[in-house]
Order: C-alpha cells, then sequence, then structure tokens
C-alpha cells in the first residue's frame, strides 16, 4: 500500500468519520516514517477537506479510505478537489466499497469508480485491486453502507496529468496553419488572374439595340399586356384602375342626371313642355339637385 510513497514527499491522508483514532494514528506514524523528516504528512476529514487552507499542486501523494472502515464515496466534487491539490504526476491511492453487480442502488461497482476516475481527469489507472476483509468487518460494513448487496473494498491507483489544471499551450502548427490559409484565401479572392488578352469580353452596352433604347408611349403602359385592351390587370399599379374608376362613376352621374328637351325646366310650369319631368315642381336654379319628395313618389289615388 505504500509503495507510493518516498522519502521527502508531502502526503496527504483522507480519512471517514467511522475509523478508529488508534488505527488512523497508526498509519499516519507509518507514512510519517516513510518520508522522513524532510517530508510532510497532513491528515483531513473528508467532510472539511474543501474548507481546508491546502494550496493548489502541493501533495505528491493523497490517500483517501485506506483505513478501515473504508466509506468513502469518491463523487466528482471530491475527486476534483484531490486533482487540484495534487502536484502534476502526483499519485492518488483510494479505497471504496464497491458492489459486485451492476445495478446496485446504493453504491457503485470497481469499473464505475475508474470510469469516474477516468472522466475526472486522472491517468495511468491501474485496474481495480479487491482488497480481502474479514467476515466481521463484511458485516460492519454492510451495516455502515446500509445495503444487503455483496460488497468488496476496491484499491485503485492513479496518477495526475503532467500539467496544472486548466493550463493551456499553443499549438506549434498554429502560425503556419492561419499564415497558408491567409494566403489561400487571398489568392481565391483575387480577380487579376483572370484578366488575360485571350479572353474575349463583351460590352454591356452592346447588348441593348436601338428599340430597347427607346422610350414607351406613357398610355400603352395602361394596356393589359395579355388582352391588349384598355382593362386593368388584377394587381394593378399603373393607375389604370383608378382612371377606369373614375370614369365609370361619370358615366354613371350622367345618366342619371335630368336632360331637358327645351331647356326651360328651371324656369317653372308655365315655361316647361308636356313631357317635362319637373311638372308640378317649382322653379329651381339652374344647376341645382332637385329632391322629390315622398308624397310626390307616390301614384295618385
Amino acid at each position: 500500500m505504500m509503495d507510493c510513497v518516498k522519502e521527502g514527499d508531502k502526503v496527504l491522508i483522507i480519512w471517514g468519520s467511522a475509523i478508529a483514532p488508534d488505527r488512523l494514528e497508526k498509519v499516519v506514524n507509518e507514512i510519517q516514517d516513510k518520508v522522513g523528516a524532510s517530508g510532510k504528512v497532513c491528515v483531513e476529514n473528508v467532510d472539511r477537506l474543501s474548507l481546508s487552507s491546502h494550496s493548489e499542486s502541493f501533495f505528491d501523494v493523497i490517500t483517501s479510505g485506506i483505513i478501515f472502515p473504508p466509506t468513502i464515496l469518491h463523487d466528482t466534487d471530491l475527486l476534483g478537489h484531490c486533482i487540484k491539490l495534487m502536484k502534476p504526476q502526483g499519485t492518488m491511492l483510494l479505497r471504496e466499497t464497491t458492489t459486485v453487480r451492476e445495478g446496485g442502488m446504493s453504491i457503485r461497482t470497481a469499473d464505475k469508480l475508474w470510469s469516474a476516475l477516468k472522466i475526472c481527469g486522472f491517468t495511468e489507472l491501474a485496474n481495480p485491486i479487491k482488497i480481502p476483509i474479514s467476515d466481521e468487518e463484511s458485516v460492519k460494513l454492510h451495516e455502515l453502507m446500509d445495503t444487503q448487496e455483496e460488497i468488496v473494498v476496491s484499491e485503485i491507483t492513479c496518477k495526475k496529468p503532467n500539467f496544472e489544471v486548466g493550463a493551456s499551450s499553443k499549438l506549434s502548427f498554429a502560425n503556419t496553419t492561419n499564415s497558408s490559409n491567409s494566403a489561400d484565401v487571398a489568392a481565391v479572392w483575387k480577380l487579376d488572374d483572370t484578366v488575360d488578352d485571350d479572353i474575349e469580353t463583351i460590352d454591356a452596352d452592346d447588348l441593348l439595340d436601338e428599340e430597347d433604347l427607346k422610350k414607351p408611349d406613357p398610355s400603352s403602359l395602361k394596356v393589359c399586356g395579355t388582352t391588349g385592351k384598355r382593362k386593368a390587370c388584377k394587381n394593378c399599379s399603373c393607375g389604370l384602375a383608378e382612371e377606369l374608376e373614375a370614369e365609370k362613376g361619370l358615366n354613371a352621374a350622367k345618366q342619371e342626371s335630368k336632360t331637358s328637351a327645351c331647356g326651360n325646366c328651371y324656369l317653372g310650369d308655365a315655361f316647361r313642355c308636356a313631357s317635362c319631368p319637373y311638372l308640378g315642381m317649382p322653379a329651381f336654379k339652374p344647376g341645382e339637385k332637385i329632391q322629390l319628395t315622398d308624397r310626390q313618389l307616390k301614384a295618385d289615388a
């Protein structure tokens, strides 16, 4: 278990609340002896790890759940915090209680744990190792994890990549690619090469003859192009429709106006002829509109 720890390393031990203090003290002393006076060992409870003041990229090794009972469930938040605290190429050693079969309700399989580490950015993941436990320890784990599923303790060792979280680097071929693309784009849009003495061009004025240059007669524009008659199209926009409507209204007014054979209708009955439509009506001014009353419109009894 301690093969990943060497002299001078800075080690963080993450423990759960269910472990016995004497077991924690024993593991801390063992790791302290291995790192020596030049190394450092820190201990943090998993529930208070996010509140700690440890610097990022500080620890060479982080262990989690290695002290029995392994009740820590390494979720994404915990793994993400651990990878920030580790130095590039730092090592993480963890143990977690896993279920043997897929479909567990409270705990996951070792393969799911391995996938979670991969997704969080850890590299060089070793295959899960089954840690043997006694029957008594198995009963206690079932009680602590509140499960009736068949469980095992899985141990996985992995590393942080050899770069800081959030680091970026410019690709070596970035400049050459951009410059070559710019040159290609410029070449595509350069039109000077298309002008050649061997290419015969056409003058736009030569495409029009004298008939095309003649201005049309305005009156001819107010004729339907399909019938050749003076009739407005359905969507007439030349003004012919309005002109025809006005002419139609004028003709209707002329038809409604009373005509006089003698021209003396307005003078009164003494000057009117026998067929005058205004017989019996008083004299009126020339051009005045005459309104017949209801009594005059009724036939005599």
